[in-house]
């Protein structure tokens, strides 16, 4: 079924949730640039490191845009919501004075600015020149607070984004043949994701550059006997998936499928751990006592990275699936995982997928995981 896109009012809402949040943390106003977070609370996916385009939402009254004069068309086109408070610069103009002015006149130019992680230092550096007398915190206590937990129709895109990766990878899987080159499997399943209407990203490592977590620059071409690790994910109204699949050209040896069925133990067990009021380390932990007790450990020797992270408009975003992160899962929060295995010089082992939390524990999106290391989809 079509899912609408995002309406005013779901744009109103989280305007609404962020002023509740900004009330209780002292902070005035939001500066949001080029950004995720510029996408979740204005629709528009825009904004460069060279000309500021901003929004300004402050915790009393409408929200502001501050954008390159030349660039109103396209802004127009992109706007999703209600009338807009446009104010814009000339290319000899200072936009982080125009910023300043704009907090002035709302009387908040003494107030307290909320400012992201993807802020750049220089554009802090600019406005607070600009705004000497106002104070900055980290919004991220409202940013990672109000995109943790996804509504239903986040949750539906970004289902339909992990079916439409399915599909594209059950279709690039058809073109792996001997001799193959990991640029051209990574071009084959971007062409596959093209031809469903999505955009796609991801590849393959083989062989030895399995075992690099995230591949190596060296091509290698696909020989008999050798693993083929893959991620890759597509994207649908820009929330992503990030689906992972190792199989074998040809049959496994004893060892990698050992390290395979470990994986998948682990993963399983990940999965069983997902469930509200959990600490997100307990996944770290379910899946790294799995590994241990098959000797793939201790810690981070075969696995040296965390177990997983939430997934949304930022293939990786908080909350994080590791040792330390006490944040209890909520029903509506989006993760992926894997109980993935590195042996150092000879291969790696990945399986990942995507879930939600739900009230009894969580849904795996597509309801497809590997099965055998022969059969990467189950479904």
């Amino acid at each position: 079924a079509d899912i609408k896109p995002f309406e005013k009012s779901d744009f109103e809402n989280r305007h609404n949730q962020a002023r509740s949040l900004m009330r209780k943390e002292g902070i005035d106003v939001l500066f949001l640039s080029g950004s995720t977070n510029l996408y979740y609370f204005s629709g528009i996916n825009k904004g460069g490191r060279d000309r500021l385009f901003a929004l300004l939402l402050p915790q009393i009254g409408a929200p502001t845009f501050i954008c390159p004069a030349f660039e109103v068309p396209s802004v127009m086109e992109l706007i999703k919501y209600g009338e807009e408070d446009l104010r814009t610069w000339e290319e000899h103009e200072n936009p982080f004075k125009l910023t300043a002015d704009i907090l002035q006149e709302k009387g908040i130019d003494k107030g307290v600015i909320g400012v992201d992680e993807h802020m750049p230092f220089w554009y802090y550096y600019k406005l607070s020149q600009a705004a000497p007398q106002a104070k900055y915190r980290d919004a991220d206590i409202i940013t990672h607070e109000l995109r943790a937990v996804k509504s239903s129709k986040e949750i539906a895109f970004i289902r339909r984004a992990v079916d439409v990766t399915i599909q594209a990878y059950k279709a690039t899987l058809k073109t792996i043949h001997l001799g193959m080159s990991q640029g051209e499997f990574r071009r084959n399943f971007a062409s596959a994701a093209s031809r469903l209407g999505s955009r796609g990203g991801g590849g393959a490592s083989f062989g030895p550059a399995s075992s690099f977590v995230h591949g190596s620059i060296v091509e290698v071409p696909l020989e008999e006997g050798m693993v083929i690790l893959m991620d890759c994910g597509c994207r649908v109204e820009n929330y992503k998936a990030d689906v992972s699949r190792t199989i074998t050209q040809g049959k496994p040896s004893d060892k990698v499928l050992k390290a395979w069925e470990t994986s998948r133990k682990a993963q399983l067990a990940g999965i069983k751990a997902v469930r509200p009021g959990a600490a997100c380390q307990e996944v770290d932990r379910a899946i790294r006592r799995v590994l241990e007790e098959e000797g793939y450990g201790p810690g981070y020797k075969n696995l040296g990275h965390r177990v997983g992270h939430g997934i949304g408009l930022d293939v990786h975003e908080g909350p994080w699936l590791v040792e330390g992160d006490t944040t209890p899962m909520k029903v509506g929060m989006t993760f992926a995982f894997d109980g993935a295995i590195q042996i150092p010089g000879e291969f790696g082992i990945r399986l990942e997928d995507d879930v939600v939390v739900t009230e009894d524990g969580c849904e795996v999106f597509g309801n497809c995981l590997s099965s055998a290391i022969d059969k990467p989809f189950s479904c």
